[in-house]
């Protein structure tokens, strides 16, 4: 029995009525709709923030769905009782267009087709025409096979369709969006085949589908399909003419709602996230709007960490991610080394990254082995950045002193810091001793006999100091032996006299002895007389492989002798004469590793010795550095 006219009498029900979908006027090429002006996905997709230890901060986030759900699985279900012929044409007409447009905003979408009849009167009241497949052809062939006929009273057998498929009749993908397309003119038997309302509706939310009812005349006249699209979060369209079929069934397809849920994965410990809403309802293709939360622990190490947000569609991930980046700054102060008489002690305080906010932190300076305030001055304070700052100093007053020892150290921590956390809080100050590992000393002396001494400069010897003795004449005798000289000088000389400042290349200490002349006698035996003599040491800082080291030199002369009123030719060598009394030994040098001895004349005999013109250079150790010497520090 048909009943056309009744079945198109149906009452508009709730949901999207005809009206709405003008933009699909009859005639439409399917295949040439505009894509969405807005690619699907997240915007911003990417985020990079800088944030203090315990900071926050919001993001506005949308989200652009597709205008049709992603991956979806439809199966297009038609009545194809007698009444359906023209609505069955227009599908059959325009279904390439449909699958094109889908296939276009999806491309990983599938198809499948199903019919039903009325199980009082027709053979087969429901069977599966294509199994769902991304073959076109295969879909198009399947909606061929449909042809209107049977169907012998009002209600068909809509619920056992929708039971069947949600069931198993057909074989969902486990991760597409699950849509059945259902267009009929008549509501349902129920129960249908056994299967209620109730119980259709509970296999289709267990098998997670959606239902788009095409309403071409009194589908929904019970309000069966209202309450199967609400509780399937489907579409209903109501009062369509069999001429737009298929294009409800389109727009029915783009106006399905989606779930758009933000679920974080793979943050940090120091992240957490939160979202308002928790998750928002939007029909496909429009816009979801969160407002994300970002959160940042007091106890955040400094450094870059991540977090990412997956925007779940339908409980589903589309691949619609947001990657985060949280950079937290940190604090450093580095270490410095500075010689003792620098003055101040520089420490550079760095902020790892900019901060779009200030930074501060304290800090304060502890003793080593360096102590204040006898090696440097105690300092504290804040120090303070400015936003986009990163870099600022710290200054340490150092204490210059003379004493040699060994390098000192102190240190300046950072404490307290807001805005940023403490990657390196300490900074070690070395203070580089500048003070000699040893002194000079020198002397001379014109005139020795017998310990019997004239023209004596720096007698002490050790330090080495400036100095200076003359002496017009003198006689000495001691026993046999007799010495008369004339203009006696001796001189000792330090470079530089401030011994407290790092040794440079050429530092100096160096001493002479002179007599103009001199007659030596030993009782009637011997008469020695001299000309011009004199005698000069030094120990002078040279370079060395190295650094510098100590090098020694001397020399000296006798302008003339005679021996007994003989003249003897005498140069700058050393020379041994034998005497009867003893011998004359003349310009003899003597180094060991640490001093050297000029002496330009020497009579030894067995009574006494006379030295005449003797020039010392030595070099000491202190108590820190017994082995060490004035050329270094």
């Amino acid at each position: 029995m048909f009943l056309t006219d009744r079945r198109r009498s149906g009452r508009l029900r709730t949901g999207i009525a005809l009206a709405a979908l003008a933009t699909f006027a009859s005639g439409l090429s399917f295949a040439t709709t505009p894509a969405a002006a807005t690619e699907p996905g997240v915007e911003p997709a990417n985020v990079t923030l800088t944030l203090p230890p315990g900071g926050t901060a919001d993001i506005v986030k949308t989200v652009h769905t597709p205008t049709v759900p992603p991956k979806p699985d439809i199966v297009f279900l038609a009545d194809t009782t007698g009444s359906m012929g023209a609505a069955i044409g227009d599908v059959r007409t325009n279904a390439a267009g449909v699958l094109s447009t889908i296939s276009s905003a999806q491309p990983t979408a599938q198809f499948g087709v199903a019919e039903y009849k009325d199980f009082n009167c027709d053979a087969v009241p429901f069977k599966v025409d294509q199994a769902i497949t991304s073959d076109a052809a295969a879909v198009q062939a399947g909606i061929n096979l449909w042809s209107a006929g049977g169907g012998c009273d009002l209600p068909e057998a809509d619920l056992n369709a929708l039971y069947e498929l949600s069931t198993g009749a057909v074989t969902f993908r486990p991760d597409g969006t699950r849509i059945i397309v259902i267009f009929g003119d008549a509501p349902s038997q129920d129960p249908s085949n056994g299967h209620s309302l109730a119980q259709t509706i509970s296999a289709l939310q267990a098998a997670n589908v959606r239902v788009v009812a095409v309403n071409v005349g009194n589908l929904d006249v019970s309000g069966q399909f209202t309450d199967i699209v609400n509780a399937t979060g489907g579409v209903l369209l109501n009062n369509v003419p069999s001429d737009q079929v298929s294009e409800a069934i389109l727009a029915g397809i783009q106006a399905i709602k989606v779930t758009v849920t933000p679920t974080p994965f793979g943050c940090g410990p120091p992240l957490s996230l939160s979202f308002n809403p928790g998750s928002e309802v939007v029909t496909s293709g429009a816009d979801a709007h969160f407002t994300e939360t970002v959160n940042v622990a007091a106890n955040a190490a400094a450094g870059t960490h991540h977090c990412a947000v997956d925007f779940l569609i339908d409980g589903t991930s589309r691949g619609f991610v947001q990657n985060l980046t949280v950079v937290v700054p940190g604090l450093s102060i580095n270490d410095v080394s500075v010689n003792e008489n620098a003055g101040n002690a520089t420490f550079t305080v760095s902020l790892s990254a900019p901060a779009p906010f200030p930074v501060s932190a304290s800090f304060a300076t502890s003793n080593g082995t360096a102590t204040a305030p006898a090696d440097y001055a105690a300092t504290s304070g804040v120090v303070s950045f400015a936003a986009g700052q990163t870099s600022k100093q710290v200054t340490v007053p150092i204490v210059n002193d003379t004493i040699d020892e060994n390098n000192e150290t102190f240190t300046v921590t950072l404490s307290a810091p807001t805005g940023a956390a403490l990657i390196d809080p300490t900074g070690v100050g070395t203070i580089v001793d500048q003070d000699r590992n040893g002194v000079f000393s020198c002397s001379g002396t014109a005139l020795n006999l017998a310990g019997l001494k004239a023209g004596k400069a720096n007698p002490a010897d050790l330090p080495c100091a400036a100095d200076s003795d003359t002496v017009a004449s003198v006689k000495l005798t001691s026993g046999l032996v007799n010495v008369d000289a004339k203009v006696i000088t001796a001189t000792t000389d330090l470079s530089p006299n401030n011994q407290n400042i790092v040794p440079v290349l050429g530092d100096k200490a160096a001493s002479t002895a002179k007599i103009e002349s001199t007659k030596i006698t030993v009782g009637g035996l011997v008469t020695i007389e001299l000309g011009v003599i004199q005698s000069s040491a030094s120990v002078t800082c040279t370079a060395g492989p190295s650094g510098l080291v100590p090098t020694y030199s001397g020399s000296s002369s006798i302008a003339s002798l005679k021996i007994n009123g003989v003249t003897v030719t005498v140069g700058s060598a050393p020379l041994t004469i034998p005497l009867v009394v003893g011998s004359l030994k003349l310009n003899g040098t003597t180094t060991t590793g640490t001093s050297i001895t000029q002496q330009a004349v020497v009579l030894d005999t067995l009574l006494t010795d006379v030295v005449l013109a003797e020039s010392t250079a030595d070099v000491h150790g202190t108590a820190l550095h017994p082995s060490g010497n004035p050329c270094v520090t």
